[in-house]
């Protein structure tokens, strides 16, 4: 029985690199609707048409130029790219945002077309499932999507990446395919260096807020500092480069890239450095330094450093008669251990401690405020609760603080509150990435955040005359 096992294992693994091309496109097309579903395209004509202009010049040049290859700028602010076999390659607008050469968007372009034309994702979901893979490719080929999952096929490749042998392998047909389009290989190099930083950072970040690093295809350990073969053999590749020039110089592809979007995409108001704006309902408050902001299904959050503080907003309809005080009680069933009405901004509040109350970290005491907005029939409800809080509030200043910053938006107010986006300005003799640090509106680690951004980590500075990318 087992030698059956095995053989049907072998003719499985041959069906996956013997698979039609219709095949590899219908079984692309299915995840491309789940991918675009759950991410959602990135809407500029214009840098979509550029993107696929130097896909097209890269994909050109591959082992299979027979395929129809399309590229598709995701709406995220993740630092990704990622293919689906048939030709479906992505590019998150986070990924943009640490280009800073067409060369390097080619770099990144280049290694996604080299994973679609070495059928990593079909070899990598045979190796990975070992007997289970002969239903997973029998069905797909039948056509018969019911028997199985598409999204299990794959969907581990769009976070985690390939193995070492994998990204490797496209690393150095990739560098081939962007030399015989005409952009140097040594560009593949510094992406690569871009994105070590860029981890190294989150990983350090991670640590500091206690809490699973967020990476970019764990290219730390397919790309270790003390193994050379990935950089001789992207060099190799400098011999097929051909004599052609970039569709765009570097000052010209950084201005492509001015008013892009920055951060998440699915976000419940806007956050500028510590303050929180929520222009739909007209409101605003401040948080503590190092905290960071979070959405949640019903209004948001901001956490301190480690994630042993929260303090969270929401809002709920008012009803008739209701005092925030009896809201507190009636509405959400605080059991009130101290209180007092107090006005906050001229509006009717309610302050208090209640304990027991439901939190992030279980049954804790909690500093809490009920706001009535009586013009909009809206209650804001404001609590701050610690992990290891029992009866006294270890956190309770910053909370008050947060409590008594709540505000309404006043006309400049509305002015700033704008959608962080890129801005390319050019840097002066003075300028320095301290100084736009300062003056940056990303609410943590602005400095290491922009020298990344820029290729200037760890210690860089921006030349005289130099076209950088801020945040605005």
């Amino acid at each position: 029985m087992k030698y059956i096992l095995l053989s049907l294992f072998l003719a499985t693994c041959a069906s996956a690199w013997g698979m039609s091309l219709e095949e590899e496109v219908k079984l692309g097309q299915a995840e491309h609707q789940k991918i675009i579903g759950k991410f959602g395209i990135y809407r500029d004509q214009k840098l979509q048409a550029y993107i696929n202009q130097v896909g097209q010049r890269v994909a050109a040049g591959s082992s299979r130029p027979e395929v129809e290859y399309r590229f598709t700028i995701l709406n995220d602010d993740m630092i990704n790219a990622f293919a689906l076999p048939g030709g479906f390659i992505y590019v998150t607008r986070g990924m943009l945002v640490h280009m800073n050469s067409e060369s390097e968007l080619a770099a990144v372009l280049g290694h996604e077309i080299a994973h679609v034309t070495e059928k990593h994702a079909l070899r990598r979901q045979t190796r990975g499932k070992g007997i289970s893979v002969l239903n997973t490719v029998l069905t797909a080929v039948s056509g018969q999507p019911a028997l199985y999952e598409l999204g299990n096929m794959f969907g581990g490749v769009l976070l985690s990446g390939y193995s070492r042998e994998f990204e490797l392998d496209a690393d150095e047909v990739g560098a081939q395919y962007m030399a015989k389009a005409g952009y140097s290989p040594s560009a593949m190099l510094n992406t690569i260096e871009i994105l070590k930083a860029k981890d190294r950072i989150e990983i350090s970040q991670a640590r500091l807020e206690n809490r699973a690093p967020r990476v970019y295809h764990g290219i730390l350990s397919t790309h270790p500092d003390h193994d050379t073969r990935y950089k001789q053999a992207i060099t190799e590749s400098e011999k097929l480069l051909r004599d052609y020039d970039e569709f765009i110089k570097t000052d010209e592809f950084l201005q492509k890239l001015n008013g892009l979007a920055y951060g998440k995409s699915r976000q419940v108001g806007v956050v500028r450095k510590n303050t929180f704006y929520h222009p739909k309902l007209g409101i605003k408050f401040t948080f503590p330094q190092s905290w960071r902001f979070e959405t949640l299904r019903q209004g948001a959050m901001v956490v301190n450093q480690v994630g042993e503080s929260s303090f969270t907003i929401t809002t709920s309809r008012l009803t008739r008669g209701a005092t925030p005080a009896s809201f507190t009680r009636e509405q959400l069933g605080l059991n009130v251990r101290e209180g007092r009405e107090i006005t906050i901004d001229g509006m009717p509040a309610y302050l208090g401690i209640a304990d027991k109350a439901d939190t992030a970290y279980g049954p804790r005491p909690v500093r809490f405020a009920v706001i009535f907005d009586e013009r909009k029939r809206l209650a804001y409800i404001l609590r701050g609760a610690g992990k290891y809080d029992l009866r006294k509030i270890a956190d309770d200043g910053n909370y008050i603080a947060s409590i008594f910053s709540f505000d309404r938006m006043s006309r400049e107010d509305f002015q700033r509150a704008k959608t962080p986006k890129v801005q390319v300005v050019r840097a002066e003799e003075d300028t320095t990435m301290e100084q736009l640090a300062e003056e940056s509106p990303i609410t943590n680690y602005a400095l290491d955040t922009l020298r990344v951004m820029n290729g200037l980590y760890p210690h860089g500075q921006p030349e005289d005359g130099q076209l950088i990318k801020i945040i605005n």
